[in-house]
Order: structure tokens, then sequence, then C-alpha cells
């Protein structure tokens, strides 16, 4: 059995797992807790074949940054929270969002098995896939694969840095003397990197695994099919940005102004630093 045919036989027992669990328990999120694994597990099971190869092992490292990156900010949520009697108790609250507007429990799961836990863990597997391939591939380093690198580590940072300002935000806008200004009252974060994109997290995370395809595009010389992962990746997300605000403008008031002072993902639209100042004030 080859390496990637066990990866392969892996992603067929996430599969059943997430569903199972979801439907036993009703908690959806066990494919969260896979989301920041089982890319580097899928790398751990092909590296005994590319060991000899740099690129795969400085690769491997940065994947193993996403991933410990992911684990650590979904455990500060309480994603891992665990009881004895009920098993894992933390849940994305998109999933609650979503068993209210689906309301029949056998289309649920449905949605659960379709959805929730085969596509998404299918993509999982096929955004990590490009790295198979590149593993492959001999020689040296070359530039642009250098570049790569630090394109990724800089998308890494960014997404650390968007995650302690989305922390302290929480944390800050429930606490003295924080709660009584503006900024914390409106219930959304609006401070640094957040002042100019919404989403700053969503583009980091969707960057991060578009330079893994394009570390294989680097050194391949041409388009390849897994590059697929990475696009459907970007299409979920849109996806994903679109049910999240719809949900944040249902909470907070002043949400729908704010997205016309912003932009979803990357900085682009002009609007004056005076504006969003009176916005704030």
């Amino acid at each position: 059995m080859t390496s990637l045919t066990i990866s392969v036989v892996i992603l067929g027992a996430a599969i059943a797992v997430s569903f199972i669990y979801g439907l036993f328990t009703r908690n959806y999120s066990t494919v969260d807790r896979l989301w920041s694994v089982l890319p580097a597990v899928y790398m751990l099971i092909w590296m005994p074949g590319f060991l000899g190869n740099p690129r795969y092992i400085i690769a491997f490292i940065l994947v193993l940054l996403w991933c410990i990156r992911l684990s650590v900010n979904f455990a500060v949520k309480g994603g891992y929270s665990f009881s004895f009697t009920k098993g894992f108790t933390g849940e994305d609250y998109r999933w609650e969002v979503l068993r209210g507007k689906i309301t029949n429990r056998f289309l649920f799961e449905l949605f659960n098995f379709f959805f929730i836990s085969g596509f998404q863990l299918v993509l999982i597997f096929m955004f990590t896939l490009p790295m198979y391939y590149y593993g492959s591939i001999k020689g040296a380093v070359v530039p642009a694969e250098w570049i790569l690198y630090a394109l990724h580590l800089l998308l890494l940072s960014c997404e650390l840095y968007s995650d302690v300002l989305q922390l302290r935000f929480y944390r800050r806008r429930k606490a003295e003397p924080w709660m009584s200004q503006r900024r914390y009252r409106l219930g959304f974060n609006t401070f640094g990197i957040w002042k100019y994109s919404r989403h700053p997290n969503y583009v980091c995370e969707m960057g991060q695994w578009v330079v893994i395809y394009f570390l294989l595009v680097a050194v391949s010389g041409g388009l390849h099919f897994s590059g697929i992962g990475a696009l459907v990746l970007v299409a979920l997300f849109a996806g994903s940005t679109i049910f999240a605000e719809s949900i944040t403008a249902s909470k907070y008031k002043d949400y729908k102004a704010w997205r016309k002072l912003s932009s979803s993902w990357l900085p682009l639209k002009p609007v004056s630093s005076r504006k969003r100042r009176e916005f704030l004030s």
C-alpha cells in the first residue's frame, strides 16, 4: 500500500468518525478539530519517500506551524472543551445557527454527511495534496521557492497578529474601562488590520494554501490538477464570509454601516481615514 493510498484510507476514516460523532452527539465540530491536524498527518505519512528532499522538509515545517497556530486558536475559543460524560462540548457557532435554520433532523444529518464531514474533509485532503507531488521533484531549492516560503511566513505572522487583536477585543469589550468606549460597544472588531479588512484572518488563511500550491507550480513549470483544492477553499471562504457577515449584521446594528466603510478581504475600498474616524469616534 502506497503512502498516498494510506492517506486516502485515513481520509475515509475521518469522514466516518466526523459523521458518526455528529449523528450521536449533535456536536458537529469534529471536522474543525481535524482541520488543523490532518494536513500535518498527511505530510508525515508521505514523508518517508521524501526525507532526502529539503524542499519537502521546509514545506512540512511551514504546514506544521500553520497547524499549531490554528489548533491554539481553536483551543483558546474552547473548541477542545471536553467532558467525560458529554464528550467534546466546544463547537463552532455556525453549526448552531445552521441547526436553527435546518430544523428537520434527517435533512441536517444529510447536510452533516455530505457537507460538514464529506466535502470539508475531502477539501482538506485536496489542498494538502500538492505537497505530495512537490516532494517528488528533485533538485536544489530555487529562488522562487524561497520567496514563497517567506510569503507563507508573512501571511502566518499576519494571521497570528489578527488572532491576538481579536482575542484582545473579545476580552476587553466586556471589561472596564474599555467596555464604555464606542469601538468596544460596537460588538465587532475595528482595531489594527481589522480596521481595513473585515476578515484579515480569512485572507491570510486562504493565502497560505494558495502559496503552498504555487510552490508546486514554481518547480513543476506549469499548473497542476491539485490546485483545485486551493481554488475550492477560496470559494468556501467566500461563502463563509457571506454567512458570517449575515450573522454579525443580525447581532450588531452598526455592522451594515461599517461594511460600507471597510473592505471584506483586501483593503481596496477607497474610504477616507476621516470617515472611518467619524464612525469610530
